[in-house]
């Protein structure tokens, strides 16, 4: 009778159920990790029937079989990037045949190029979700969606899950991904951010010696902040930020249950305090899911004035940066106050502003002051008083700034901001 055989496995991600096997005589101290595996001393007699069938199983199928029947597609490449298995699913969902694939280096700007939902190349120069695993050990769901061209031309957008291969003392010998197609779910987030685009201020505009600028980047394709500012029909600038709690669509959802009720306020009272606490009462009244909470600040401004009130929920401090012998420097007005949503009863504080020629009032959710370096340090107020001590002034400049110091250009929040330039 032939002598029986051990296999060896590389772990994959854990929702894959795949392994890779190689033949070698079995040594007597695996039939000890094969009883650990299959059986143990006192089962029950069905126990010792379902761990029987599950060995027959596991002898009677080919796990090459396995990898070739996944309706997920699963690519493996080794230290170098290039790609050594591409199994049917991934032909299915790409469209290119293992037999063109097989051999290309995954980390070259050619047809498997990954880029990320900004169209900017995960490989190459970039950040590929694999190189974070053969390189750094990272094991898991790639935190977004990565876009890859299909053989027709199509940009699908997949979620990929990666994890590192490792060889039989442990070291990684290359990298595994597992990838599906989300184009329908993708395609229904995109409508929502696009639906939640038009309701938030994406234009800057001028109203009477006053240019307002915003800033809005969800972290995902929807996202919990908001940012707006308008001018009423008495010819007040009303401007608010607001952040949801959490991401993604059940946190935009909430913003926009913000902008509802806010523009509800609007209708008593130009008072931001009174505009605040009205929204809090409604929100808590009409919301009714636990854990779920609004930071939120407003700024009622008169041009004709150069004066207004500000008043925050929770919100970071707003800024305002006043010109003193050619020198900004930065004012934070800070305010203790319960979030939208925490008390029903909360009572908020509004605090006078006025503005000069050259001042400048920020704000910002907190995505803008927390997001990190590679070292972990955040931005914080200093960067945003340095950004516009060296005269910068367009926010989405401010945003390229805040990714680019991150070596993966990821940020972990949401990013949304409001200036107002006082500039006659």
């Amino acid at each position: 009778m032939p002598e029986r055989t051990r296999r060896s496995t590389a772990v994959l991600p854990t929702n894959s159920f795949i392994a890779f096997w190689s033949i070698s005589p079995i040594p007597p101290w695996s039939r000890r990790i094969r009883a650990i595996l299959y059986g143990k001393q006192g089962a029950s007699y069905k126990d010792r029937m379902m761990d029987g069938q599950q060995e027959f199983l596991l002898e009677s199928v080919s796990y090459y079989d396995v990898l070739e029947q996944m309706k997920d597609g699963i690519f493996i490449v080794d230290r170098e990037y290039s790609i050594r298995y591409w199994n049917p699913a991934a032909t299915a969902i790409l469209g290119y045949p293992a037999r063109d694939v097989c051999g290309w280096s995954c980390k070259t700007l050619g047809p498997l190029c990954k880029r990320d939902s900004s169209g900017s190349p995960l490989c190459g120069e970039g950040i590929c979700p694999l190189a974070l695993s053969v390189s750094g050990g990272f094991a898991g769901r790639y935190p977004h969606y990565v876009f890859m061209r299909a053989s027709d031309g199509r940009e699908l957008p997949l979620s990929v899950t990666v994890s590192p291969l490792r060889g039989d003392a442990g070291e990684v010998i290359g990298g595994i991904g597992v990838f599906r197609d989300m184009s329908e779910e993708y395609g229904q987030l995109k409508l929502a951010g696009e639906i939640q685009k038009h309701m938030v201020t994406t234009e800057g505009f001028s109203h009477k010696g006053l240019r307002i600028e915003t800033l809005f980047h969800p972290l995902e394709v929807t996202g919990g902040d908001y940012v707006e500012a308008f001018v009423t029909d008495t010819g007040l600038l009303v401007a608010t930020s607001a952040d949801a709690t959490g991401h993604g669509v059940s946190a935009a959802l909430f913003a926009m249950i913000y902008k509802t009720l806010f523009h509800g306020s609007l209708k008593a009272t130009y008072s931001p305090a009174a505009m605040m606490e009205a929204t809090n009462r409604d929100f808590c009244r009409t919301s009714t899911v636990e854990g779920y909470y609004l930071t939120a600040s407003v700024v009622i401004f008169d041009p004709s004035t150069r004066t207004g009130y500000f008043a925050s929920a929770g919100h970071p401090m707003a800024i305002i940066f006043r010109r003193r012998q050619g020198v900004l420097v930065p004012e934070p007005i800070r305010e203790r106050s319960f979030m939208i949503g925490m008390v029903e009863g909360a009572k908020y504080q509004e605090t006078p502003i006025k503005l000069e020629s050259g001042d400048l009032l920020f704000l910002a959710s907190d995505g803008v002051y927390e997001a990190e370096n590679e070292s972990g340090e955040a931005f914080g107020i200093e960067g945003v008083a340095a950004y516009f001590a060296d005269g910068g002034r367009d926010l989405e400049e401010l945003y390229a700034m805040l990714r680019s110091r991150n070596p993966y250009g990821d940020l972990a929040d949401d990013v949304s901001a409001i200036l107002i330039e006082a500039i006659e």
